[in-house]
This record gives structure tokens, sequence and C-alpha cells, in this order.
């Protein structure tokens, strides 16, 4: 059979979103099942059995998971023990001596608890210098020693290696890995040069430390579903997103599961940027809602804002990764007092017991909750009636835990729900535009994920954001994002050179080595099926900075034109350039393999309607009033076809709501527009 089926599924922390696209009719597949948190692949295999009978027709697998950031986040990974060099075994406990921006005041503030306690970080003889030059030989005898300790006494489940200056020579991690591979070759290790070659002890360390918490975790997951899929007669190919967008096999997920932790939000950022190229925005926000979270993630000049370190409960990662803000603000969110302050999230309702209308014994009211007394949601239209919800149990969470303490309505708490989270959202998207001199009022807003739709509307009124953007199947965004990611390998090494004529030459051939091992990776993953391409960067600072921007380079680049492009990208950055000599401070390559991707406009298909329009009762958020409303389907608008508000555009697996004053419009791509009426 001709494996001509396009897969991806997204497993979140309430719902996993399961697609399928056949290349041969343009036909999409999809469909939303329950997460499964004690055995999170077999709600994904639910998915793909519910879409296709057999996955031998299923040519390519792509998944996406946040299952690894979850392990950290909820500290549920593995004992970990650390390596390091003799008389530099506290760079972990040691960290930073900075505080969290939000606690710089605090004088009484504690640092989070290490996720690897003191004892189990031991130090070996063994030392290369800045140069890469080996000062003193790794002693290997001490390392068995060592090595022993941490297994045989602490009973470690995976072991980190981070040495000093392996950014300049590995060599020394690359033995000590070897060396442990021999002693306990069912011991996962993860070492800091291969995930990041980048200077900065502490941050490289702390790199390795989450990848080993993390590996034994989502390797035995990633095991799992494999063997799932394989059950299923699946033949074809299986990768899993990166953070930093593009896929990776399943292997390379096995071996640096540190690349995946926001691979779920990625599949939503490519999506977006497959938005940007098709129809020529050039700001976007993208606003992921899902049942347990709000990613957001912020586009200027139609590219997605990318980091090469970020943040993960208080941890330093030092791996690319889309530039995304994550707030706990979703539709299984709990609202909940706080003394007589009502408050929403962080803490989630999940997919087990979930809100209290999933009549699974949730008692606690959530924000599907209020969605429903709000005329938001009906349970007719949940899931599109496959999923059965009550309101019955909805007003009464609302009644007993909100509604009775605070004297007020079912109604007025529920809109007060509403407005929380819409002030939150607000806050999280302010924060990657205005706090970064961006106007927001510049901007569309892109709002997928099953709440994406219902309250993207709200958001835009509060921001004065122009245009709202609904892509098709918004619920499952996400992983039709994934169907559209090309492969996509990185690598990067720090070199410290000062940028000049005499220098460049050495510059280029550094560059040249690690794009070499970029495009042998990328090769031997696509065995000739599919283009390549290689791109280049120098992460440049004028000298006595400390932060770097990226300057896309080529063989032929002068030293001139490579200043030129620095001084332009600086100015536009920062309102200005100086007259100072530059520093490379790394190398970076960026190989990508395109894929075929489905086209949007093959997704949804115009089907005119002759149903009398249903009307329905909901809270008008322009006004703050209820109203009645008209219901219509998003199929059966037209392109070009305006509609006014308030109303309710309900499709499969998602609703949209927009509110007095907004007018909504479909175009040739499917995708639906909401702006302010003239």
């Amino acid at each position: 059979m001709a494996k001509n089926l396009r897969m991806a599924v997204d497993i979140g922390g309430t719902f996993v979103d399961a697609l399928v696209f056949n290349f041969d009719d343009g036909a999409l597949e999809i469909k939303k099942v329950s997460t499964t948190p004690k055995a999170p692949h077999l709600g994904v295999l639910d998915g793909v059995e519910k879409l296709v009978d057999s996955s031998d027709s299923v040519g390519e697998f792509i998944h996406g998971t946040t299952l690894g950031l979850n392990a950290i986040l909820e500290r549920k990974g593995a004992v970990v023990g650390i390596i390091a060099n003799e008389g530099f075994r506290d760079i972990f406990e040691l960290a930073r001596g900075n505080l969290p921006f939000a606690q710089m005041y605090e004088f009484d503030y504690e640092q989070p608890k290490k996720i690897v306690p003191r004892f189990q970080t031991v130090g070996v003889e063994g030392r290369i210098n800045n140069k890469g030059e080996v000062i003193i030989p790794l002693n290997l005898n001490q390392l068995k020693e060592k090595v022993a300790y941490l297994v045989e006494e602490i009973n470690v489940d995976a072991i980190a290696i981070s040495f000093l200056h392996s950014y300049a020579n590995s060599a020394h991690e690359i033995e000590a890995r070897d060396f442990i591979y021999k002693l306990h070759p069912q011991i996962p290790v993860s070492v800091g040069s291969e995930i990041a070659r980048e200077y900065r002890e502490y941050e490289r360390t702390s790199t390795a430390v989450l990848d080993g918490y993390i590996k034994p975790v989502l390797g035995q997951y990633l095991l799992d579903l494999q063997e799932g899929l394989e059950n299923n007669e699946f033949k074809g190919a299986f990768h899993v997103m990166r953070s930093g967008g593009g896929a990776m096999t399943v292997k390379q997920a096995k071996d640096a599961p540190l690349l995946t932790v926001l691979s779920g939000p990625a599949g939503g950022v490519v999506g977006t940027q497959y938005i940007a190229n098709e129809t020529g925005r050039k700001n976007l926000i993208s606003l992921d809602i899902g049942g347990t979270s709000l990613d957001t993630c912020v586009f200027t000049k139609g590219r997605p804002s990318e980091v090469y370190e970020a943040d993960i409960d208080h941890m330093p990662v030092l791996i690319p990764i889309f530039d995304i803000r994550t707030i706990g603000a979703g539709g299984g969110s709990i609202a909940w007092l706080d003394q007589d302050l009502l408050k929403v999230g962080p803490q989630s309702a999940g997919a087990d017991p979930g809100p209290a209308c999933y009549e699974r014994g949730g008692t606690n009211p959530t924000v599907t909750d209020a969605a429903l007394i709000l005329g938001y949601l009906r349970p007719e239209w949940f899931l599109n009636g496959e999923m059965h919800i009550n309101q019955t149990l909805a007003e009464k969470a609302l009644q007993e835990t909100l509604c009775n303490p605070l004297k007020m309505s079912v109604e007025e708490a529920a809109s007060s729900i509403f407005r929380i989270m819409v002030s939150k959202n607000v806050a999280a998207v302010r924060e990657i535009t205005v706090e970064r001199g961006l106007d927001p009022r510049e901007f569309s807003l892109v709002g997928f994920g099953g709440g994406g739709p219902m309250f993207a509307p709200m958001i835009a009124l509060e921001l004065d954001i122009p245009e709202v953007v609904i892509p098709p199947v918004p619920a499952l965004f996400s992983a039709w994002g994934m169907l559209t990611s090309d492969l996509e390998y990185q690598n990067s090494k720090t070199i410290l050179s000062p940028l000049n004529k005499d220098t460049l030459s050495d510059i280029q051939s550094q560059i040249t080595e690690i794009a070499a091992d970029a495009e042998s990776i990328m090769l031997a993953q696509v065995e000739g099926r599919i283009p390549v391409t290689m791109r280049k960067y120098l992460s440049l600072r004028y000298q006595g900075q400390e932060h770097t921007l990226d300057v896309e380079i080529t063989e032929d680049s002068s030293i001139d034109a490579i200043e030129t492009s620095f001084n332009n990208i600086h100015r536009e950055r920062y309102g200005h350039k100086f007259d100072e000599k530059m520093e490379v401070v790394s190398v970076r390559s960026r190989i990508i393999g395109e894929v075929r991707k489905p086209e949007l406009s093959k997704i949804i298909k115009h089907k005119s309607s002759t149903e009398e329009i249903m009307t329905t009762r909901l809270f008008d958020y322009s006004s703050g009033n209820f109203v009645e409303a008209p219901v219509v389907n998003r199929e059966s608008l037209a392109p070009k076809q305006a509609v006014e508000g308030p109303m309710v555009i309900k499709e499969n697996t998602a609703i949209t709501v927009i509110h007095g004053g907004q007018v909504a419009m479909p175009d040739e791509l499917g995708l639906l527009t909401v702006r302010r009426a003239k």
C-alpha cells in the first residue's frame, strides 16, 4: 500500500490531538481524545487507532509532547548523578548568585530545592584548559570508583557529565561516557558538550543534568509508543518535534530528550510560521490556549523569536528554542478563593478528573465550566457531541465553591472567571510585546488550541489588536503545524574569537567543521529522499558586551559585509550601533530537509446551509450583558462573507465567539479573520 498519509499527534495535559493528511486527495481527518496520564502512550495510540484502521499506510508519524517538561516541573524525573572535574563538583550547587527578577527585593528568598542533591555529585581528576589543551589526563581508575558509588550506593537512574571547557575540547567527556557505558550499559549518560558545545560552565552543566533527568522517562515513553505503533503495522518514519522547530528522528529524541521539552507548543509556532509565509503577514502573535496552559510567541518580519538559552523552572538550558511564554491558564484551570479573592490557575483539573462538567468526579470549578454557564459552550457542541458534559454539575461547582462564599450569582462568578483569564492572557502578551518595545496594535493575533478561538477576540478588544486570525482546525493546529515542519538539525560551538581579517579564515574553518557534522547527520536521516539546505551563522557582539546577535554568513562573506550586517541588526534591535571591534562568541549551523506540506485551502470546504439559524444566550464581552446571539457552522460561511457579532461560530472541536462591535470573515485559504466593525 502506498504510504500517502502523514500523521501528527500532539499530546497535552488534557487532550491528545491527532490528525492525518492524505496527499492524494487533500483529505484531513482529525480526532481528539482524552490524555491518559498514568500511561500517556495509550492515549496517543487510541487517537491513532481511531484515525486509521492500520498504520501501514502512514508514511510519516510526527509527534510533539511536553512529557519531559512536565517531569521537570512536577519533579517526577530520574535520580541523576553528576560527574564533574575534581574541585569543581559544586558548579551545579552554587549556580548563579543573582535572584529571579520577580524576587530580587525579597531578602528572605530561598533558592528552590535542587533536583540533584550535593551527595549525588562527584569530582574526577582530569583537566582541559580554555584552549582545548589537555593539562591533566582523565583518571579512569578514579572515575571507576566514583561511578561505582553513584550506581551501587546511590542507585542513580542516569548520569550527567560536565567537565570544564568541554566546548573547546570534548575528548574527556566522550572518554568518560564510553567508559561508563562499558561498565554499566543500562545507565543512560548525558554529556554536556553533545547537547550544547557552548561556554558558561553552570549553564552547560544544568543542560546536561536536565537532559539526564528526563532521559529515562521520555526514553521509556517513546519506546512504548514506538512498539505500540509497530504492533499496529506502522513501518514509516517516526519523527519528534524540536523545541526550536523542525523535526528529528525518534533515536535523536531518545539520545537528547531535552531538545523536545517544548515540542508540543513548537508545533503551533511552526503552523503560525506557515500562515506568515502564505499570507505575507509580518507581525504576528501566536496564542495557543489548551486545557492546561497558554503558550504565546511573537513574530516580527515573519519570523518567530528564537533564543539559545531558556529557563525551565529556574534552571538554564542551552538549546535552540522558540521564545515561548507559558503560563498556567487553560480550559482546565481551576477557579479558587484566596480568602475572599477570586483566582484562576495555575492549578489545572487536567484530564482526570477534569472540569466538574466532565462527570468524572471533579468538583472544582474551571474555565470550561464557566464557558458553559456563559453560553460559549453547549453540551451538544463539545467535541462535536462525542463527549458528554453536564452543565448542572458546572453550576453546582461554581455555586458551592465561589458563589456562596462571595454572595454572587453563578453568572456573575462565571463572567468574573473569564475576566481574570483574559487579564492573565493580556499580561502574557504584553510581556512579549510592550515590555520589549513592541506595540501589540501593530500585530495580528493568531488564536488556536481548544480555547484560543474563544479567548482571542476578547484579548484583541483589551489590547486594541486590529485583527484576530483563527486557522482551520484550530483545536488541533499545533498538530497541523507539525505536518508542515521540515526536518532540521542544529549545532554550535563556542570559539570566542575577535573578528578581523587575520581570524576570518579560522572562523570559516570552525563553522565548516560543525556544518559537516550537521550535514552527515541530516543526510543519514533523509537518505536522499528530500532536498537539504545549509545555513550558517555567527553569534556576534561588540567587545565588552555580554549578549550576542546572530548574523547569517556564506563562504564568500567578507569582514565588511559581516560588520555591516551586525551593525544594522544591532541598530534595528536597540536603536543604535557602536564603533567598536567585534567578537565571535559561537559559530552555528542549521541544516533543513524540506518536506512536502499540506495546503491550508484544502482543509475547510465551504458547504451552503439551508438550515434555519439557531440562537443561544451568551455573555457579550463588549457590553457586559447577556444577549441572544446567532450560532453558525464555520463551513457554512463563504469566503469574504462578513458576519457581525455577537455570534458563535462553531466547528468540530472549537468554538469561536465574536462580540459586539466585531466582524468575522473567512478568506480563500480558510482563515477566519475577526476585526473591529467600521
